[in-house]
């Protein structure tokens, strides 16, 4: 088979790559996974008491792995579920679950922001802005490609 592929397409996959395998090693480091990180993460960012679907949308994971998540992470005794409006239940830290996020999750976030504020608020737009039109694009791009 004869194709090219285009060295700008093997440099973002290369970095991808990369930037997949330091947060797995972080992850790893302290004894999470990905889906864990995600729903832990999610749960900072939205609030005590949000909902799966909340979650899913938030980490672009599916429903289905973010369920099965949360119940792993009901049974560690980590999260716990309360009923809200029906058919929704929302989304707690036990105790142990707020010591989880201190011990886990936390630290991950705080090397991110090393990162970030050791950049200059230019080098951050312009990472964030090509990143922005790069994943606009391809949306677009997937969406016609899904709908051939």
């Amino acid at each position: 088979m004869n194709f090219q592929i285009d060295d700008r397409v093997r440099q973002l996959n290369k970095m991808l790559s990369e930037l997949d395998n330091l947060y797995q090693t972080m992850l790893m480091k302290n004894g999470l996974s990905d889906s864990e990180y995600i729903v832990m993460f999610a749960i900072l960012s939205l609030g005590e008491g949000c909902l799966q679907k909340d979650i899913a949308e938030n980490g672009f994971m599916s429903k289905k792995t973010i369920n099965s998540t949360i119940k792993k992470l009901q049974k560690e005794e980590i999260l716990q579920l309360k009923a809200g409006k029906y058919p929704n239940m929302h989304i707690y830290l036990t105790k142990k679950g707020q010591e989880y996020i201190k011990q886990k999750v936390i630290p991950v976030i705080e090397t991110e922001n090393v990162v970030l504020n050791s950049m200059s608020s230019d080098a951050f737009d312009i990472l964030v802005g090509g990143y922005t039109k790069y994943i606009e694009r391809f949306r677009e791009l997937v969406d016609s490609f899904i709908n051939k």
